[in-house]
């Protein structure tokens, strides 16, 4: 759920007039010349693209809140402009409010980092029985236990009908591509098995915890944990490129707005404001402590939550095109850290439909930023999160917006690439067997089933042919066309054209369909929409 590769908008010119255009009114703050820099930069970064719709910043700088903001409007062509009281998806920002609850759980006694989680949850399960005796309930926030990236993603997007338990249950078929705690592997679906953790030993719902653990008591009155939940009048909306020549290409798009997040909410289903997300930067910056006196969690699990887990990348450091290229990277608790200029940055990245965000922490300054889009536009939350920060540490000596721009042109034009090569078929055969020999049942236990049909009349009969459905049994918004592209090889188009289509890949023996391999078709899909571990056995 980390932010999806989106192309750039094709405007360059930065206007140096009439910027004021795209900043919307604050609410009452202190100034700081920090909040000034980032206002000025976030001003700038919206002139630079101007396909994107909207955006929320927000800024503590040394303790203090001196921006939160809203630039440009919550839906692309309207007049309803962002502001500090606007509600965004923060998706995966969520996970460090997962961490928090747990750490807090951790202090009352109710459960301990390193005890396993079938202490607490007897019926927790793994595929692997090592990994599930073995696996703690620090293992379930730090991304190391040898599931693949993303795995097990399509019981949360898009819009399915597991539930939280569904998913939990759905563990124990996953497979175990890595080995348990000897790598970095970002997955979902432990995350919420943390909150099914938070929900066992107390007794109530994931999200009557987080709002009265962390949001009554920052005020943060208009932050929820479910989309479903956001004020409709209040509320951004979701925009991304659906092509062509495939999704993330092409013209900026309005979405519908998914509230169905429900079962997957521990991982990323919060939704807040410009205004309120300042009041869990200063808690974080506070250690615990929040603005208005009141400590949430003690010193000592702030510095757990922030201390460095799972390594995720090394580099020989910054170079001439990435002066902030970090040394080291790794993941703590619900975050990233490295270093960032000679400074320690914790950060994270949260990416859903239609949104993308960062927060970036430099406790050693007492300052921070989030910022919150309405658009699937990485070069804008690229200039933003690298210039961000530079701004924090009072530099403003990297021009973010060009080598984004930079970045992401090369991006666009491997993308072009490798989409006519994936969508181009290698020998245009036909399939081996009558269409009507595919359809079936098809099961992989940790999904459910995908039900393939045919339809429409005999060949030759009525003018049409025969064509096959494809549904996936527990995603709505995955059903439609089924069609032939090469071999034995078929190819969805889904009815929902904001989806992302799949290649269908089927395995024979002895003259019969056996099992099918599925695999996204555009190689911009991200890695919770690109259907992988999905492994269809046809049922007899």
């Amino acid at each position: 759920m980390l932010a999806t590769t989106r192309r750039t908008a094709l405007v360059s010119a930065l206007a140096t007039g009439g910027l004021a255009a795209f900043g919307n009114r604050a609410f009452a703050q202190d100034t700081g010349a920090v909040g000034a820099a980032v206002d000025k930069f976030a001003q700038e970064v919206m002139a630079a693209f101007p396909d994107q719709p909207g955006l929320g910043v927000t800024v503590v700088e040394n303790g203090k809140v001196t921006l939160a903001k809203g630039y440009g409007v919550k839906r692309l062509g309207g007049q309803d402009r962002v502001d500090e009281n606007t509600a965004f998806g923060i998706a995966s920002n969520t996970k460090a409010m997962t961490a928090a609850l747990i750490a807090m759980l951790v202090e009352e006694g109710k459960l301990e980092w390193d005890a396993p989680v079938t202490r607490y949850m007897p019926s927790f399960e793994m595929s692997d029985p090592v990994v599930t005796k073995l696996m703690t309930v620090r293992d379930l926030l730090v991304h190391r236990s040898g599931l693949t990236l993303g795995a097990g993603d399509l019981m949360i997007w898009p819009s399915p009908t597991h539930t939280r338990a569904d998913i939990v249950a759905g563990l124990k078929y996953l497979p175990i591509g890595g080995q348990f705690r000897g790598g970095y592997a970002y997955d979902n679906v432990l995350y919420v098995a943390a909150g099914v953790l938070i929900e066992t030993v107390t007794g109530q719902k994931w999200e009557e915890v987080i709002k009265t653990r962390i949001f009554q008591p920052l005020a943060m009155n208009d932050t929820v944990s479910s989309p479903a939940l956001v004020d409709r009048a209040h509320r951004a909306e979701p925009h991304c490129r659906l092509g062509p020549p495939v999704r993330g290409l092409g013209p900026q798009t309005v979405l519908p707005f998914d509230g169905s997040f429900d079962a997957a909410g521990p991982a990323g289903g919060v939704n807040s404001t410009p205004k309120d997300i300042a009041q869990w930067l200063m808690v974080q910056l506070g250690l615990g402590l929040s603005p208005n006196g009141k400590r949430l969690w003690s010193e000592a699990s702030a510095k757990e939550m922030w201390k460095p887990q799972t390594i995720t990348t090394s580099t020989d450091g910054p170079i001439t095109e990435n002066p902030v290229r970090p040394s080291i990277q790794a993941y703590a608790l619900g975050w990233f850290v490295q270093d960032h200029r000679g400074e320690r940055l914790l950060w994270h990245t949260g990416g859903l439909a239609g949104f993308i965000s960062y927060t970036g922490l430099l406790p050693g300054r007492k300052s921070g930023i989030m910022v919150m889009t309405n658009a699937e536009e990485n070069p804008v939350l690229r200039s933003l999160r690298y210039g961000g920060p530079d701004r924090l540490q009072g530099r403003g000596d990297f021009d973010w917006i060009a080598s984004s721009k930079r970045v992401q042109a090369q991006a666009d034009a491997d993308t072009i690439k490798d989409a006519a090569k994936a969508t181009t078929p290698s020998s245009g055969a036909k399939p081996s067997l009558p269409l009507a020999a595919y359809a079936g049942v098809y099961r992989d236990p940790w999904y459910g089933t995908v039900t393939i049909t045919v339809v429409g009349p005999t060949k030759g009969r009525g003018g049409k042919k025969q064509g096959l459905h494809v549904a996936f049994d527990k995603t709505p918004l995955l059903k439609g066309k089924l069609e032939v592209f090469d071999g034995e090889t078929f190819k969805t188009v889904f009815d929902d054209r904001t989806q992302e289509d799949a290649f269908f890949t089927f395995d024979l023996k002895d003259g019969k369909v056996v099992s099918a391999l599925v695999k996204a078709v555009s190689p911009l899909a991200d890695f919770s929409f690109d259907y992988q571990d999905l492994r269809l056995t046809k049922e007899a």
